[in-house]
C-alpha cells in the first residue's frame, strides 16, 4: 500500500526558487541558524517518483559523495535510476543503471516502494538496490571503484533469488563489508519477514546473515541500519498487518554483532532470531498505545531513523500518528526514543497541534557528542505539500528542543536523508520531486547546540501571514452521492491526506457521482485542486477522474469554474479568480477508465485567494 502522502503524478505546487530567501524576513535567531547551511543544487532532474521514507539514497566514501535518484524516463509512468557523485573537487559525474541493450533500465513509478538504496563498500564499489515492490532482486554494482558510470546488473550474486523483496536499507560495516536489510515476501504463508544480508569484500560474495524477524499475519517494514564504532550493526524496523498497511505498529530495535553472529536487545541481552512481533520491552521502543489491535489506526508508527554515537545507540527519531482529543486535524507527531538503562523514554519533539501543518513521511537524525539533531519536513495546507520546509530540531544533552529552518519555505521539498560526516558536518539529501529538484545541503555543528526558536513561529510563517494560501476545505463538512464501502466516506476527500487508504470512492453503479464541500462561510477562492486516482493503477492515468465539472456556490447561485474532459492527470488545478463562495462541488460524468468505473478522490483543496 502507498506508504506516503505525496502522489507521483502531482506535477506542480506553489514553488519559488529553491532555497531562495523567503519573502518575509524571519526572526534574527532563525535567520542565523538557516544561514549556517550551505545549499547546492545537484545538477540533475529527478522524477516525481523520487520519494520514500525508508530509503538510503545517500552515501559517502573516501571524500566522495553519492546521490542515487529516480530520473524521468521517456515513457510516462516510468523512471530510470541514476547515481550522481560529487568528487573532492566539487565536480559532479552521473551514470544510469544499464539495461541488457546498453541503454538505461526503466521501472514503473511507485511512490514509497520503487526508490533506490545504495551503499559503498570498503573497496569503493557502489551497490544499488532499486525499484523493488514485491519483486525479485534488482541489484547493480559498479565494476570500477567509485565510478558511477560503471554500474552493472548483478542480481545473480545474491541469495534467496526465489523470493520477492521490498524496502532495502543499507550500511557499510566497520571492516568495509556491506549490509542490506529487506522485507521478503512469503505470502503463501501470510508472512513478510525481515532479512539481513552481508557482502564480504574479502571473497566478493553475498550471504544471508539471518531472518531477523517474522510472524504469521504480519509484515516487516525495514527502517534503518547503522554501524557503531565497535562494528556492531544496529537494526530498526516496524510491524504492520499482513499483507500491508500505511500505518504500522511496534517500532522495534535490535543489534547484530558480526564478531560472533549474535543478536541482542538494547539492554545487551541475547536474542534468538527470528524475532516475533512484540519480542520484548527491550526490543519494542514504541509499544501499542490505546487500542491493542494491529489493524488499529488510532496510534501508528511511520518512518524511523537511528542515531548512533561511539559504540551505543543515542536514540531513535520517528513519526507517530495520534488521535489526541482537542485536535482539529489528525496528523503525525515527531518523536524521539532513548534507552535509560532500564526502560525506553519516549518524548514528543513536535506535537501535531491545531494548525494545519503536518510533516512529510520522512525523517533524519544525527548525533555529535551530546548534541542531537532531528530533521523533518513540515508541510502546510493539505496533501500537495504546497508549502513545505526543512526543519532542524536540536538540543544539547537532554535539554529542551529548539528549531531552525533550512532553506526556503516554499520550495516544495518533500523528502530528505541525513547523515553525520566525519568532520562534524551533517550532510543532507533533500529532494523536491514534484519540481524535479535535488539538493546537497551541509549543516555544520557550529555555535551553541540547541540555538533556535519554538516550532510554532515556524509553522505560522509556513502558513503565511494572510488568508491567501489557506486550504478552506480542510476537514469541512462533505456531502456525497454514494460511498463504495466503509472507510471510503466523503470526509476522506478533505482530511489533508493523499494516501490510498484515505480516499472518497463512489459506489459501483453510480454513473454520475457528486461531492459537495461546505466551506462554512463565504470566502474568496483562488484555486480548486482535485487529486484523484490510485497509486497502483495498472496503467497510469486510468483511475483518475475523467470528465467532471467544478462549481462554486456564490451569492448568485452555482457558477461553473471549469469543465474537464478526457483527464489523465492525478492533479487538476482550477483557477477560481477570487470567486466568493460558501460551497464547492464536483459533478462527475465519467468517473474513470477503470473497469470498476468509480470515482476515486484523494483530496479536494479549496485554496483561499483574492
Amino acid at each position: 500500500m502507498l506508504a506516503h502522502r505525496v502522489l507521483p503524478f502531482v506535477v506542480s505546487v506553489l514553488l519559488l526558487l529553491p532555497f531562495a530567501p523567503p519573502a518575509a524576513a524571519a526572526p534574527a535567531v532563525s535567520a542565523v541558524a538557516a544561514a549556517q547551511a550551505a545549499v547546492e543544487r545537484v545538477p540533475v532532474t529527478v522524477d516525481s517518483s523520487n520519494q520514500a521514507g525508508w530509503w538510503r539514497p545517500l552515501d559517502t566514501f573516501d571524500g566522495v559523495e553519492y546521490f542515487a535518484y529516480n530520473a524521468p524516463a521517456s515513457t510516462g509512468g516510468r523512471h530510470e535510476v541514476r547515481i550522481a557523485s560529487r568528487g573532492r573537487d566539487g565536480a559532479w559525474r552521473t551514470g544510469c543503471l544499464p539495461d541488457a541493450s546498453g541503454g538505461c533500465v526503466t521501472y514503473v513509478d511507485d511512490v514509497g516502494h520503487n526508490q533506490p538504496t545504495i551503499v559503498v563498500d570498503g573497496d569503493g564499489r557502489i551497490h544499488a538496490f532499486v525499484s523493488m515492490h514485491n519483486d525479485t532482486w534488482r541489484y547493480h554494482r559498479s565494476t570500477r571503484a567509485g565510478d558511477v558510470t560503471s554500474m552493472a546488473e548483478a542480481a545473480a550474486l545474491l541469495p534467496d533469488r526465489d523470493l520477492r523483496f521490498t524496502y532495502p536499507v543499507s550500511a557499510r560495516g566497520k571492516d568495509g563489508d556491506a549490509y542490506v536489510m529487506v522485507r521478503a515476501d512469503r505470502d503463501a504463508d501470510q508472512v513478510r519477514d525481515g532479512r539481513l544480508y552481508r557482502f564480504d569484500t574479502a571473497t566478493d560474495t553475498w550471504s544471508r546473515v539471518a531472518v531477523v524477524a517474522t510472524g504469521r499475519g504480519h509484515s516487516f517494514y525495514p527502517d534503518d541500519l547503522r554501524v557503531d564504532a565497535a562494528g556492531r550493526v544496529h537494526v530498526l524496523w516496524e510491524w504492520g498487518p499482513w499483507p500491508a498497511s500505511t500505518h504500522r505498529h511496534l517500532g522495534s530495535y535490535a543489534v547484530f554483532d558480526p564478531a560472533d553472529g549474535s543478536f541482542s536487545d538494547v539492554a545487551g541481552d541475547r536474542l534468538t532470531t527470528p524475532l516475533a512481533p512484540g519480542a520484548g520491552t527491550a526490543v519494542v521502543y514504541q509499544p501499542y498505545e490505546g487500542d491493542e489491535t494491529i489493524s488499529s489506526t488510532s496510534r501508528a508508527v511511520q518512518t524511523a531513523k537511528l542515531a548512533v554515537v561511539g559504540d551505543r545507540l543515542a536514540g531513535i527519531a520517528y513519526r507517530y500518528l495520534t488521535q489526541a482529543s482537542g485536535r482539529t486535524f489528525a496528523g503525525f507527531d515527531v518523536r524521539y526514543a532513548t534507552w535509560t538503562g532500564t526502560q525506553w523514554r519516549r518524548e514528543t519533539v513536535v506535537a501535531r497541534g491545531d494548525l494545519p501543518v503536518d510533516n512529510s513521511a520522512t525523517i533524519g537524525v544525527t548525533q555529535a557528542g551530546a548534541a542531537t539533531r532531528v530533521y523533518f519536513v513540515a508541510e502546510a495546507n493539505g496533501c500537495a505539500g504546497a508549502r513545505s520546509q526543512v526543519v532542524r530540531a536540536e538540543r544539547a544533552g537532554t535539554g529542551p528542543w529548539s528549531f531552525a529552518t533550512v532553506g526556503d519555505p516554499r520550495q516544495g521539498v518533500q523528502r530528505l536523508r541525513a547523515q553525520a560526516g566525519a568532520d562534524g558536518t551533517d550532510l543532507l539529501y533533500v529532494t523536491a520531486p514534484l519540481e524535479g529538484g535535488l539538493w546537497r545541503v551541509t549543516v555544520p555543528r557550529t555555535g551553541v547546540p540547541g540555538t533556535g526558536e519554538p516550532f510554532e513561529p515556524i509553522a505560522r510563517r509556513l502558513l503565511g501571514s494572510s488568508a491567501s494560501g489557506e486550504n478552506l476545505a480542510l476537514n469541512a463538512p462533505v456531502t456525497v452521492s454514494s460511498v463504495l464501502r466503509a472507510g471510503t466516506e466523503g470526509a476522506k476527500a478533505v482530511d489533508g491526506w493523499c494516501a490510498d487508504d484515505s480516499r472518497w470512492i463512489s459506489a459501483e453503479g453510480d454513473t454520475s457521482p457528486s461531492i459537495t464541500v461546505d466551506l462554512g462561510r463565504r470566502a474568496a477562492v483562488g484555486e480548486v485542486r482535485v487529486h484523484s486516482g490510485y497509486s497502483r493503477a495498472p496503467v497510469p492515468g486510468t483511475d483518475v477522474l475523467r470528465d467532471f465539472t467544478v462549481e462554486a456556490r456564490t451569492a448568485d447561485g452555482w457558477r461553473t469554474l471549469a469543465t474537464i474532459r478526457g483527464n489523465t492527470a492525478g492533479l487538476v488545478r482550477v483557477p477560481a479568480a477570487g470567486a466568493t463562495a460558501d460551497q464547492v462541488r464536483l459533478l462527475i460524468t465519467d468517473p474513470s477508465q477503470n473497469a470498476l468505473d468509480v470515482a476515486r478522490v484523494y483530496e479536494i483543496e479549496v485554496i483561499a485567494g483574492g
